[in-house]
């Protein structure tokens, strides 16, 4: 039998020092055990500090030990090039190069070795699956940049991926329960509400440090109810309480130009130097940015399943498929009144409106209807058609558009921006500008936002 493994020369044939016995399957992803719950500590990181603070509640009242790795820095991109792979996008970068210079930490400043780190500590974040460029590539480099840097065996539970099947083990000390994704959405409203809370009071306070003293004080108040185990009675109160403190912040009396920022996920939501704190950038020069809320994110998501729920059902060639996406839709349907519920229920107590914030979530429906000539909302991937209905539906509205979005971004650089083209014939007022993130080249990137803010401020003083 011919061996396929020899390589015909002139001399004769050879065969490959390495042979390929069976296809790989990946790093492994060790179950976290129950009996060694008090033995190992949890590395988390979110999508920025404030939803990484809140969510220490729930780690708390649990009885975990962790370490809240907060918020990416510019360091992290270095660390991510070092030992991810290649030509990958800056959310990639950050997010890994963040979680690899935290062991890194570990080993360097606790003299602890690299298979005491292996043993004593996990890493949980989310799962990047919202996008063509992200299937499943978060947790597999999260896996890679952890190996290849010597910590062999590592450990991680992210959500929304396949590695949540060893987290599904009845055995293991940490559950992605009910009970942990009603706390996970709770963490990201009270995050949502203190970003609300800066976009409305940087730009416009009397005394700008002042202002964020005060919002520092209202986290620190809310994250003590919300590690109450009585948090549901606790909460309420100190929103109201935390509501009245914000709406007790002096503010000038001034008319300021209006921005609207969208994008990629983590370029628009980042909150640091992931996006090159744009928002507050973008308030410190004198104009005022419409939040952006993870809420109206996760909605979207839930949105965006329902629509692939309904055309599933619809051309399904099976009873059993059929079924497969009514449950699909009846799950969305349910997701989507949980999460308007809680966000309800905690804005009424925290009442924005008292002190100038916009809290209004995203009309995802009438998006959809709004960019629909232009952007099918059916091409899912990334942001979908969010950028194009934002884009329609804020151009008589706001003096300045910017979408951020990684470096050669599929979705973003290559469709939205494509299309944008023709929105900006349609509104030749929009004054909109699209930038690419890449961790570095902070400078250029800030010049040509500044140039945005001044046609902004040109635009705002005309309406006068």
């Amino acid at each position: 039998m011919t061996n396929p493994y020899k390589i015909e020369t002139k001399t004769g044939s050879i065969s490959p020092k390495i042979k390929k016995e069976e296809q790989w399957q990946g790093y492994p992803n060790p179950v976290w055990h129950k009996k060694d719950k008090k033995k190992v500590t949890i590395l988390y990181s979110m999508i920025e500090r404030r939803k990484s603070f809140f969510i220490r509640a729930y780690l708390i009242r649990n009885g975990y030990k962790f370490i809240d790795m907060g918020d990416h820095i510019k360091e992290d991109v270095r660390w991510g090039k070092e030992y991810g792979n290649r030509m990958e996008c800056n959310p990639m970068y950050f997010t890994s190069g963040s979680f690899i210079r935290h062991l890194f930490k570990l080993h360097n400043e606790l003299g602890l070795s690299k298979e005491e780190i292996v043993e004593k500590y996990i890493f949980m974040s989310g799962g990047g699956q919202c996008g063509p460029c992200r299937y499943g590539m978060y947790p597999q480099e999260y896996l890679k940049v952890a190996n290849d840097a010597g910590f062999k065996g590592f450990r991680l539970m992210v959500f929304s991926s396949e590695l949540n099947d060893s987290m599904l083990d009845k055995d293991c000390a940490f559950q992605f329960n009910l009970d942990f994704r009603i706390n996970m959405l709770i963490s990201f409203v009270l995050a949502d509400f203190m970003h609300i809370a800066e976009c409305a009071l940087r730009p416009y306070a009397v005394d700008k440090e002042h202002a964020l003293k005060v919002i520092e004080d209202c986290e620190n108040l809310l994250l003590e109810a919300f590690s109450s185990h009585f948090y549901m009675i606790k909460l309420p109160i100190a929103l109201r309480k935390a509501g009245r403190m914000l709406a007790a912040v002096p503010k000038k009396n001034v008319k300021l130009p209006l921005i609207y920022m969208t994008g990629e996920v983590f370029a628009n939501l980042a909150h640091n130097e992931g996006n090159y704190n744009m928002r507050r950038f973008i308030m410190d020069e004198g104009c005022e940015v419409i939040p952006g809320l993870f809420t109206s994110r996760a909605m979207y998501d839930n949105w965006r399943r329902a629509r692939e729920a309904e055309r599933g059902m619809k051309y399904a060639a099976t009873e059993k498929e059929y079924k497969y996406w009514k449950k699909s839709l009846r799950r969305q349907h349910v997701s989507d009144k949980a999460i308007l519920i809680f966000y309800n229920w905690l804005k009424k107590h925290f009442n924005p409106e008292a002190f100038g914030g916009r809290a209004d979530l995203a009309d995802l429906d009438e998006l959809a209807r709004l960019g629909y000539e232009l952007y099918h909302p059916e091409i899912f991937g990334g942001e979908g058609n969010l950028e194009i209905g934002e884009a329609v539906h804020y151009a008589p509205l706001v003096d300045g558009f910017l979408s951020s979005k990684p470096f050669g971004c599929m979705p973003s650089s290559g469709v939205s921006d494509g299309v944008q083209a023709k929105i900006m014939t349609m509104f030749p007022d929009l004054n909109f500008l699209s930038i690419e993130t890449s961790g570095d080249n902070e400078v250029s990137i800030l010049s040509r936002v500044s140039m945005m803010l001044f046609k902004a401020k040109e635009k705002a003083s005309k309406k006068k």
